[in-house]
């Protein structure tokens, strides 16, 4: 450790671990990000997020990037239509979106994309950019996965283990550290979290079907676009779920959800086994694997687990062609807490993944951000040094954030009970309306 700056390895480069790193950055304080992947467009980067003005964009305000994030933020995203299964329209913002004065000063302009608000929508793309954008490009390390760290006999320190590389080859490579801090920010099934507890995410009863469609085919697909509305739609019922989302460049995406048990745990059904296969076609099967890409599967999905929905629901998801793939959700304990150990921690989903039906997890993660990072900002500008007192900054702040985040998981989780429920719709209308409060 430097006299006054501890080396800093970052574990995972999504939103929320490059949220942190751009808030070091902001305070002069260098960090280093190992991703796995080779490089942030190597793979589809997930749906919409809605940044709330409370908690994300206060994160992004530590980062000095509210107003970059305005420019490519999506404030019509917010627009939410709620469709009953039998295609009765309960709600729909789009019917009330006005569109923003194009004749404001420049000055207006500025004021305002310095102001918290909202729950604008940005797509994961953008918001990885964004941030990406913001650190200098040394700071990622891309194709550089870890599969473990391994603590420094007699120190508080670290040395990171890479994948795909022999012990003797570790040892030789200079970023293998020892770094005084080392911060799983590497999602749902975190190499760095087995460092400090050996509990693991639990399937939550409920497996989507994720598919996307191309903005070339939505365009020539107006039915479809007008039911999902200009940002997202949601139909709820009885152990049923489906969400409708538009994207920056003119995809959409739908997770057409299947509860298929009300307890938490165990193995996720496989996939013939919610398409009710039988044996025999089972048998049939090109190499035994169900092959989402043929039409005729999604159709026996529908079939099967959405029987009676409506046509336009049926219609739509049968456009999206693109990506689709089974996707069971899983969650870590409302609650789950660890005994702190010096010089490593987690973020994000690393430390308290949760299903997405409340919307809040990259949020809850990005405070999970800001509040580490300026801690640690704070230790840097003291008088006070060491493993010691390092530890202590991370001690803080995983109390603030056990405490947190168990709010927003038990959140999370009555919201998931209420979207599966006979009259999920409804009740969610209610709650949008400001009628009921949320659960």
């Amino acid at each position: 450790m430097s006299p006054t700056t501890p080396k800093i390895a970052i574990v995972g480069a999504g939103p929320v671990g490059l949220t942190f790193a751009a808030i070091l950055h902001r305070n002069g304080i260098k960090s280093t990000i190992f991703e796995r992947e080779s490089s942030a467009t190597v793979r589809a980067q997930g749906g919409t997020l809605d940044i709330h003005a409370e908690t994300g964009q206060q994160a992004l305000i530590a980062a000095g990037l509210l107003s970059e994030f305005w420019k490519v933020s999506r404030p019509e995203g917010e627009a939410t239509r709620i469709v009953k299964r039998d295609g009765t329209v309960l709600l729909d913002e789009n019917e009330n979106q006005s569109p923003q004065p194009e004749d404001q000063s420049t000055a207006g302009q500025e004021e305002a994309q310095q102001e918290a608000r909202g729950r604008p929508e940005i797509d994961r793309r953008d918001l990885k950019d964004l941030l990406i954008a913001a650190l200098p490009k040394e700071t990622i390390r891309w194709g550089k996965g870890i599969a473990s760290a391994t603590p420094v006999p007699g120190s508080t320190q670290w040395i990171l283990n890479f994948l795909g590389q022999s012990a003797d080859e570790n040892q030789k490579d200079k970023e293998a550290g020892p770094y005084d801090l080392v911060l799983g920010a590497d999602g749902a099934w975190s190499k760095i979290r087995p460092l400090l507890t050996d509990v693991r995410p639990l399937y939550s009863g409920v497996t989507a079907l994720d598919v996307w469609i191309s903005p070339e085919n939505l365009a020539e697909r107006p039915d479809v676009a007008r039911f999902i509305g200009g940002g997202s739609c949601m139909m709820m019922d009885e152990d049923r779920f489906a969400s409708f989302q538009r994207h920056s460049d003119g995809s959409a995406r739908c997770y057409a959800c299947v509860r298929t048990r009300r307890t938490l745990g165990g193995e996720p059904p496989l996939a013939r086994e919610l398409l009710q296969l039988s044996e025999e076609e089972v048998k049939s099967l090109p190499g035994g694997e169900v092959d989402w890409k043929d039409e005729k599967v999604r159709e026996r999905f529908l079939d099967t687990q959405f029987a009676g929905w409506t046509k336009e629901f049926r219609n739509a998801v049968l456009a999206m062609t693109e990506q689709p793939l089974l996707r069971p959700l899983y969650m870590l304990p409302v609650g789950h807490r660890w005994e702190g150990r010096p010089g490593v921690s987690l973020l994000g989903d690393a430390a308290h993944v949760m299903t997405p039906f409340a919307g809040v997890g990259v949020n809850v993660g990005m405070v999970d951000a800001k509040e580490l990072a300026e801690g640690i900002v704070e230790y840097v500008r003291g008088d006070r040094k060491g493993g010691e007192e390092l530890a202590k900054v991370l001690r803080k702040y995983e109390e603030g954030m056990f405490e947190r985040s168990a709010k927003d998981a038990e959140f999370t989780f009555k919201m998931m009970e209420l979207e599966f429920q006979k009259d999920g719709c409804e009740k969610m209308r209610d709650i949008m309306t400001g009628v009921q409060p949320p659960a």
